[in-house]
C-alpha cells in the first residue's frame, strides 16, 4: 500500500493558479477616455466622455485611419489639512487611440465639445461610400 502525503499549500497555490486568468482581467484599468463609435451612413461618429477638462486640454490627431484622443487630467490641489480617504477619478496623462473601420476624409473632419463630452464626426472617404449603379 503506497500512502500519499496531502499537502494543502500545494493544493491552494494550484487553486491559486486556476483563478490567476480572473484576477487579471479584474484588476485591469478600463480604457480611457470612454468611448461610443457610430456609423452614420456617411460618416463615423467618435463621441467620449471627459469630465473636468477644458477644450484646449485635449489633443486629437488623424493619421492614417487612427484617431487619438490625447490630453492629461489633473489632480484636484489638494486643501491644506484636508486628508483624502480614497481616490478613484482617474488622472494623469492619457493617449486613447481608435481604428476607424473604414477610410476617412481627413479634410473635412470636425469636433465640438460641450459639457465634457467630446464629438467627433469623421466623414467617410468617397471610396467606401456606397454608389448605386442603375441597371439598363
Amino acid at each position: 500500500m503506497k500512502l500519499t502525503v496531502w499537502d494543502p499549500f500545494k493544493e491552494m497555490a494550484n487553486l491559486q493558479r486556476a483563478f490567476y486568468p480572473l484576477r487579471s482581467v479584474r484588476r485591469s484599468r478600463p480604457a480611457y477616455p470612454p468611448v461610443e463609435v457610430v456609423d452614420h451612413g456617411d460618416s463615423v461618429v467618435v463621441v467620449a466622455e471627459l469630465p473636468g477638462l477644458n477644450r484646449d486640454e485635449v489633443e486629437l490627431t488623424v493619421l492614417g485611419d487612427t484617431l487619438t484622443i490625447a490630453g492629461e487630467k489633473k489632480l484636484p490641489t489638494e486643501e491644506e489639512g484636508v486628508t483624502y480617504l480614497r481616490h478613484e477619478r482617474p488622472h494623469g496623462e492619457f493617449r486613447r487611440m481608435i481604428d476607424m473601420p473604414y477610410s476617412v476624409d481627413k479634410e473635412n473632419i470636425s469636433a465640438s465639445y460641450k459639457d465634457g463630452i467630446l464629438t467627433v464626426t469623421l466623414p467617410k472617404a468617397e471610396e467606401v461610400k456606397p454608389k448605386q449603379v442603375i441597371v439598363e
